[in-house]
């Protein structure tokens, strides 16, 4: 291995170990915050997941987002998937490069030839293109779409999105936003705006590539954001899980930090007793994009439904398993991504 190889195979670890003590941190935090019951963690949860972590996944390491699951669900499971696990052993098996795609996002046309995107133009290098990529004036924009939300490459989280007005866009401007997508700016079906944020409510459904080649869906939440925000930030996001057979909300949700919540802390609205209509719409549009990029095993999809009732696809990334694991799991026990198991 050369010296360039050396040091950049060595930036890698670095990053994938401060990664995996960054999230060994955050289920140490949510642990406290989600604790319901004096005293915190029980003995016997705690004792079980650290011989299972031991057992499983070779080290003790990754006992501490088992411990999180299991105060989030009451009981313990066999079968979780650590996220320090799964980052330290899993992303790059199961998905490899494949999933940094999706941070090119003028790629979306090209890879999946779906109008269920709402990408309207892309900025690439310079030039301005419509979701075709035939060449696109920006005084043109304004007759497509009053408002813009311009999403860059590279960007993840909710960071570095911004809304234009298309009538303000010119050559220049374009030029200075850098690599990225441009959407209209959507208004949410009555079924997405139940509860009344500036923000647009989104649902993330998550995605596996089987051993047979088969997609399935293994996990659904509803993402909304805050009162003072224009956007669904990661940081400070309310998510809410949904059964994805049926479309109802769970009566608990979850703030970032991983305290519990009834209802959204800023409108006091409830999560029970709520439902999302047609998930097997929104099921059959993922799986089938899935199935015409199988080369990663996991993908995430955030969707809506617009206010003309039809459903979008605002972005999709490589999976995360954090809240898919700590509400809806164990969702991946069949894949064999644990510690001397076949990747399949």
């Amino acid at each position: 291995m050369g010296v360039a190889a050396s040091a950049r195979s060595m930036i890698q670890r670095a990053m994938l170990e401060r990664r995996v003590r960054r999230s060994l941190a955050e289920a140490r935090a949510g642990l406290v915050r989600l604790s319901r019951r004096p005293g915190g963690l029980s003995s016997e949860f705690k004792r079980r997941a650290e011989a299972y972590s031991g057992d499983v996944f070779g080290t003790r390491q990754h006992a501490p987002w088992l411990h999180l699951y299991s105060e989030c669900r009451g009981e313990f499971r066999e079968g979780w998937l650590p996220v320090s696990y799964y980052f330290s052993e899993v992303l790059d098996r199961a998905n490899g490069g494949y999933q940094h795609m999706a941070r090119h996002r003028a790629a979306n046309t090209a890879l999946f030839g779906s109008d269920a995107f709402p990408d309207l133009a892309y900025c690439v290098n310079g030039r301005l293109m419509w979701a075709d990529y035939t060449p696109c004036d920006p005084s043109e924009l304004a007759g497509q779409a009053k408002d813009l939300v311009f999403k860059p490459d590279h960007s993840g989280f909710g960071r570095g999105i911004r809304f234009l007005s298309a009538r303000d866009l010119d050559a220049a401007r374009i030029a200075r936003l850098g690599n990225g997508v441009l959407q209209p700016r959507l208004i949410p079906h009555d079924s997405f705006a139940q509860i009344d944020m500036p923000s647009l409510a989104t649902l993330r459904i998550g995605t596996v590539v089987g051993h047979d080649g088969e997609v399935s869906v293994r996990t659904a939440y509803l993402k909304m954001g805050r009162k003072a925000e224009s956007h669904v930030i990661s940081a400070s996001q309310v998510r809410v899980p949904v059964d994805w057979r049926t479309g109802l909300l769970a009566a608990d949700g979850y703030l970032a930090d991983w305290t519990p919540v009834t209802a959204h802390p800023d409108t006091g609205d409830s999560f029970a007793g709520r439902s999302l209509p047609g998930l097997d719409e929104f099921v059959e549009i993922v799986t089938s994009l899935h199935r015409k990029l199988p080369l990663a095993r996991y993908l995430c999809w955030d969707l809506v439904r617009d206010a003309s009732g039809r459903i979008r696809v605002l972005e999709w990334e490589g999976g995360v398993v954090s809240f898919a694991e700590a509400t809806q799991g164990p969702c991946f026990a069949d894949l064999g991504w644990a510690r001397g198991q076949s990747n399949g």
